[in-house]
């Protein structure tokens, strides 16, 4: 059976067969079926039995799973149906074609026979599925609406082990030691019990949440760490998918021993590490073969705005498209929702606001616990001069002279407003702006010196963030760290820092599109004038080559 080359690449750019050699393709290939779906034709309902895997070659489809209100927007080297044995008949889904599509369907038995074939291959299907089941579970609220996550794993689930263990060990020794001190009160050891156990308890559920919110994940569009200890420090760490430029692994001799590594995603600035991860050699493969997956170009989408681009400058309609067909094609909305802002809003849109958005341009401020930390002292002045001077009015303070006595106290009072006033001005202008093209930090001090440091969007390299302390985890504020080249611009004691770096990086993802098509409109304009070109000088020399034959006629 002769299997195309154009199939053959296909599978040798999917993830779930990125651990295959190229001689196991062909074999691979022969046991898929095709199976093409016409645009609104549903490929299986919820809870619908389906013994295999279905691969998308081409087109979009949309999942709509029962217990997530956004749908799921499946293309070109997506998986569907993956499960696991807990969910024998897959997950509550239903999957609808939203444009023409060709898929490859391969069965379970298939599947197995791979495996028991290529462990290789079985380990990248388990670490698929359990990331599979990871992606529905944890909650990404800063993701983009257009990005999909392809990946998550967690740290070897030895280090949930330690952090089990160890509150563990310690209810143990509380126990022993209230054995071997023999206390005559029954009472003193069933509270020296009941401590023990409820300090045990809480450090054990916050070990085992602080393991499970240190997580990896690759999406369409970045690489990010997320690493999170309750209560104290929340941290995001992030590079564009393409800036990576090679994915190595090291592994320690205890981690040969028990079954881990780091993973090591090297970028243009620096390394993201995947540590102490399961499978580190299956997710480096899968990391790899998602950064090649990303720099995929839909042809056929290409093709059609060439089209177009021909239509319109050889003077034709160019077809049009309905809002509906777009957000079936790109699984986003076309029109931002409208919000009208009544009049104390606007009246009072730049007031002790620590975000605020105008003309495009994002501001940020920092948090209000960092401006009561810079008024508090003003502020006491002002209601200690304030209870002064009504102490003096209502003659409750008569060992000072009254003039005199009124006198400093509205000197006071004054003074403390006037620094009042100077240290709000002071944290009003020190602010952090975010606009279509690039970041800005500004720092002006009142009466004194301005200090302005701005990048453009696309000279950013990586973005992170962290909350660090108890107070910025309470009222959640945090630093913000951009690199640009060698330098580093840091939005500090900026509030929801996870926020902040997910608008940056909504706006670095826009304007990179923004420049992409500018180019590809470009690049078809060119194609289209060199066409244009091309039928002049050919509808030129046709014609001349007519009055040529007007002008000779061959002999009767």
């Amino acid at each position: 059976m002769h299997i195309p080359e154009s199939q053959i690449q296909f599978l040798r750019e999917s993830a779930l067969f990125s651990a295959l050699d190229d001689l196991d393709l062909p074999i691979v290939a022969e046991a898929m079926v095709p199976v093409e779906l016409p645009a609104g034709e549903t490929l299986f309902s919820a809870y619908e039995e389906r013994d295999g895997l279905f691969l998308v070659e081409s087109g979009k489809l949309q999942g709509e799973d029962g217990r997530s209100d956004k749908p799921v927007f499946y293309q070109r080297g997506d998986l569907i149906g993956l499960g696991s044995p807990a969910y024998p008949q897959g997950w509550n889904e239903t999957v609808v074609a939203g444009t023409k599509s060709h898929l490859w369907f391969i069965s379970s038995d298939n599947l197995a026979a791979l495996s028991e074939q290529s462990p290789a291959f079985a380990e990248t299907l388990t670490v698929l599925t359990s990331s599979h089941e990871l992606i529905r579970t944890i909650p990404k609220p800063w993701l983009e609406a257009d990005e999909k996550v392809s990946l998550i794993t967690r740290k070897h689930p030895i280090f949930l082990f330690g952090a089990v263990l160890r509150p563990l060990v310690f209810f143990i020794v509380v126990i022993a030691a209230l054995s071997f001190l023999k206390s005559g009160s029954h009472m003193v050891t069933i509270i020296g019990m009941g401590a023990g156990f409820f300090i045990s308890a809480l450090w054990l559920a916050w070990n085992i949440n602080n393991w499970a919110n240190d997580f990896y994940l690759i999406t369409s569009k970045r690489m990010v760490w997320v690493e999170r200890i309750s209560g104290y420090y929340e941290s995001r760490q992030e590079a564009p998918l393409g800036t990576l430029i090679s994915v190595g692994l090291m592994t320690s001799q205890m981690g040969a021993l028990l079954g881990f590594s780091d993973v090591i995603v090297r970028t243009y600035i620096g390394d993201i590490r995947f540590e102490r991860v399961a499978h580190a050699k299956t997710i480096g493969k899968l990391i790899e073969s998602y950064w090649a997956r990303s720099k995929h170009v839909d042809l056929e989408l290409d093709a059609r705005e060439i089209r177009k681009a021909l239509r319109q400058k050889f003077g034709k309609e160019p077809e049009e498209v309905s809002a509906k067909e777009l957000e079936m094609e790109y699984g986003i909305e076309n029109e931002l929702p409208h919000h009208e802002i009544s009049f104390f809003e606007w009246l009072f849109s730049d007031f002790l606001k620590v975000r605020y958005e105008s003309g495009g341009t994002i501001t940020y401020r920092k948090h209000w616990f960092v401006l009561l930390k810079k008024v508090f002292l003003p502020l006491v002045g002002i209601v200690a001069s304030g209870g002064f001077v009504l102490a003096v009015l209502t003659r409750h303070i008569t060992w000072l002279d009254y003039a005199m006595a009124l006198t400093l106290g509205f000197f006071i009072m004054i003074a403390s407003l006037a620094v009042l006033i100077y240290r709000y001005v002071d944290w009003r202008n020190d602010m952090f702006q975010l606009t279509p093209n690039q970041v800005i930090d500004l720092d002006r001090k009142p009466f004194g010196r301005e200090s302005r440091r701005a990048a453009p969007l696309e000279n950013i390299l990586s973005i992170e963030y962290e909350r660090k302390g108890i107070f910025p985890m309470l009222f959640n504020y945090g630093t913000v760290y951009i690199t640009i080249g060698n330098s580093q611009l840091t939005f500090n004691n900026v509030y929801q820092p996870s926020v902040v770096q997910q608008d940056i990086f909504a706006r670095m993802g826009t304007h990179a599109q923004e420049k992409e098509e500018r180019h590809t409109v470009q690049e078809r304009e060119r194609i289209a004038q060199w066409f244009k070109v091309f039928q002049e000088e050919y509808q030129a020399e046709m014609g001349a080559q007519d009055a040529t034959v007007s002008l000779n006629p061959p002999p009767a």
